[in-house]
């Protein structure tokens, strides 16, 4: 079984070609060098550059899967979670495609997307119950897995998710987005110095990160700030979060 799987959720057009659990191309085109001058990502124009985007992709894409689009058994999309704008050219490619090639169609969750990657280079399948940890860009979450397509959500973040807490924190201490890299780089060199609040610390499965990016912006405020210290000290702290909840779950 051969599928062709397009993702368009937010600011990467990408396209997987996959034979069986075998991934036989995988290619993707960032808009990060367009999307920072702006601080994060502009839904128009992720959506514009996605159709810049899509037929190279696509046409990369079955060249190194050294495919022909007539062997596809499948067209699979992400249909949710993301930017509609974004979605919706993700869904309109994937139905032309699947009425050209008349092949039937797969809309997907993207957040179910991640969790299934971890099995890609696995022999063998899961034992269920599986519990699930999401931390992507704009999602913070715990899943029990009871089964396949059998997902009971049991906490989420109420606010910002952990990696927009670090675009923004980024932003705050005077580099650009995104956040995430530049505050692990940053970390690295630091030392785990501020005590940072820990925010939602209940019997709750639920995150909450908006307060951390509040208390750098006011510890930026104030004078001799030792920029190194301060990544690490958030690094830390947003680890300790998910260990402790997931434990917790």
């Amino acid at each position: 079984m051969i599928i062709l799987a397009i993702e368009t959720s937010c600011d990467e057009t990408s396209i997987a070609i996959l034979e069986n659990k075998k991934v036989l191309s995988n290619v993707t085109v960032s808009q990060i060098l367009e999307q920072q001058k702006y601080g994060g990502v502009m839904p128009n124009l992720a959506a514009k550059l996605h159709i810049k985007n899509i037929q190279k992709v696509l046409f990369q894409a079955l060249k190194e899967a050294q495919k022909s689009p007539l062997e596809i058994d499948y067209i699979a999309y992400t249909e949710k979670p993301g930017l509609i704008i974004c979605l919706q050219i993700g869904k309109i490619i994937a139905e032309t495609l699947g009425l050209y090639l008349n092949k039937p169609i797969l809309p997907c969750n993207h957040l179910e997307g991640h969790i299934y990657a971890s099995l890609l280079d696995k022999k063998e399948e899961w034992g269920f119950t599986a519990l699930a940890l999401i931390v992507s860009g704009g999602h913070t979450q715990i899943y029990q897995v009871n089964n396949h397509s059998d997902f009971v959500l049991l906490g989420e973040t109420l606010d910002d998710a952990a990696g927009e807490c670090l675009d923004k924190s980024a932003i705050l201490l005077g580099y650009t987005y995104p956040g995430g890299p530049i505050i692990e780089k940053l970390a690295l060199d630091g030392q785990n110095t501020y005590q940072l609040p820990f925010p939602k610390n209940d019997n709750s499965l639920d995150f909450s990160f908006s307060g951390l990016k509040s208390e750098i912006g006011r510890l930026v405020k104030t004078k001799n700030i030792n920029v190194r210290d301060l990544a690490c000290s958030l690094q830390n702290i947003l680890a300790e979060i998910l260990v402790k909840k997931l434990k917790k779950a």
